[in-house]
């Protein structure tokens, strides 16, 4: 039974209680916290002062007033998405700053977009690039089994800030949830979401996966706690237990604790399922790493991620050659893109499809042909993909789960 207690507001008092930063704290000094990575609460915080009357200076309306261009611009760009792909859905970011009381603004870094089915992703990537967004990345992931598309697809775009001093805008288009761990198979949630609300809830922990909870983490988690109704609450529950986030779950509510505030709702028995969780990641840790092939590509990651040095180089060649890109796909290895210069005559395609050429593998696709590696591309791989299919092989793209005969070779249950 899930334990109903009281939830929390969106008021400066919280915010600087957030930032632990008392009510006479200089504004300056709050500020110049609020800015900082671990919390991402300036743009709240300008708000929320301009909503009480506070008078700004002009760097700080300034500031503010580009805060509030940027949301406004991502909801420009979600709202044409969605005429693209209606079936789409968002995931954190505007779905959470919708539970901010009006006029009172969560800082907005990307957008990240679901796309239950390739078609989905394809027609959002096709608008994107036509309307002057950059391809900054292409990933190829092996599913799981029971999920809904195979194998899962990432296209990450950019498009420069009009001000030198922001970020570039950046969307996401993803088939999968759960995609920060780059060493194992991203992680589908509920389809078809029974709540987004939910979808953000078990998103927002797995973060933690890639990085420390921020202060803001925390107000959005009792936000969304106080907004889930019964149906969304049994959504994270299944969620949480099938993404094995219990751990993460548990640190995040110690945190919401430690600055004396109580969500809206308790899960219970959260601590025996920690501790299943924390012994099934062990187990499959283990087993990962027990694999001669995936140790090889897990070293030849961290080339891309941008250390490893020698030893990822040799381990990008080794398992580039042998055992291949297309084996270590059916291992549970994530593949990414890197884009081959195509002939004006190349044969556009309409859906996914992983050809072998030569030696190597390489995802023909709506957005271009790109050459599928586990670590840093050499030039000669490039040379050498850029040649005729030597023995093309589908991948299957639909929203259903693939056919069998195909599966073996996209899908794994590590």
């Amino acid at each position: 039974m899930t334990e109903v207690t009281t939830g929390t507001a969106v008021t400066t008092d919280t915010v600087l209680a957030l930032l632990e930063a008392g009510p006479r704290s200089a504004r300056d000094t709050a500020l110049r916290t609020a800015r900082d990575g671990r919390h991402k609460l300036a743009a709240t915080l300008l708000s929320l002062w301009a909503a009480g009357g506070e008078k700004l200076t002009d760097d700080q309306t300034a500031e503010l007033r580009l805060a509030q261009e940027r949301v406004e611009r991502y909801q420009q760009v979600w709202e044409r998405l969605q005429e693209h792909a209606p079936d789409a859905f968002l995931l954190k970011g505007m779905t959470i700053a919708a539970l901010y009381p009006p006029g009172i603004l969560r800082s907005a870094g990307d957008l990240d977009v679901i796309c239950p089915r390739h078609a989905d992703l394809w027609a959002c990537a096709r608008h994107l690039a036509a309307t002057g967004w950059e391809l900054e990345a292409f990933t190829v992931g092996p599913a799981r089994p029971g999920d809904t598309v195979s194998p899962h697809l990432g296209a990450e775009f950019r498009k420069p800030a009009p001000y030198p001093s922001q970020d570039p805008y950046a969307v996401g288009l993803f088939t999968a949830e759960i995609v920060t761990d780059v060493h194992g198979p991203a992680r589908q949630l509920a389809r078809p979401p029974r709540s987004p609300l939910a979808a953000s809830t078990v998103a927002l922990v797995a973060e933690r996966w890639e990085r420390p909870f921020r202060s803001r983490d925390l107000l959005d988690l009792v936000l969304l706690l106080r907004a889930l109704d019964e149906q969304g609450l049994r959504q994270v529950r299944d969620d949480l237990g099938k993404a094995g986030l219990w751990p993460e779950w548990r640190e995040a509510m110690r945190g919401i604790a430690r600055l004396g505030w109580r969500p809206a709702v308790v899960l219970p028995h959260t601590r025996a399922a920690a501790v299943r969780a924390r012994l099934l990641r062990s187990a499959r840790t283990a087993l990962r790493w027990s694999s001669p092939v995936r140790a090889a590509a897990f070293a030849a990651q961290s080339g891309i991620e941008g250390r490893g040095g020698r030893l990822a180089a040799l381990a990008s060649d080794l398992v580039h050659r042998r055992p291949g890109a297309r084996r270590l796909l059916a291992a549970g290895v994530p593949l990414f893109g890197v884009p081959l210069d195509e002939s004006r005559d190349a044969e556009p395609v309409e859906r996914l499809r992983l050809d072998d050429v030569g030696r190597h593998l390489v995802a023909r696709t709506p957005l271009g042909s790109f050459l599928l590696v586990s670590g840093a591309a050499r030039q000669e791989w490039l040379d050498e993909a850029g040649g005729p299919a030597s023995a093309p092989s589908s991948t299957s793209d639909t929203s259903e789960p693939p056919d069998t005969k195909h599966s073996s070779s996209v899908r794994t249950g590590a």
